[in-house]
């Protein structure tokens, strides 16, 4: 099963997609609210992510994508 995610890109919006990443916990995925607390980043890509990270240029689109890129188990090929 592959599995894919809307991800935060350069734009600063959740209208990227990627493969989810197998190291998402607070120790390799952190972000650091307002309120200085620790939590896992869901959206955000580190050196730890897989490739390849699309730029769809829409929340809405990058969205459809992920859940269609997951549906057909799309996966990357080595």
């Amino acid at each position: 099963m592959s599995a894919w995610r809307v991800i935060l890109t350069d734009s600063e919006d959740l209208t990227g997609v990627a493969p989810v990443c197998p190291q998402t916990t607070m120790k390799h995925h952190v972000r650091i609210d307002s309120d200085l607390v620790p939590s896992v980043d869901e959206y955000g890509v580190y050196d730890c992510c897989p490739q390849p990270h699309i730029e769809c240029w829409g929340t809405v689109v990058a969205q459809a994508m992920a859940a269609q890129l997951t549906a057909t188990d799309a996966e990357l090929c080595p």
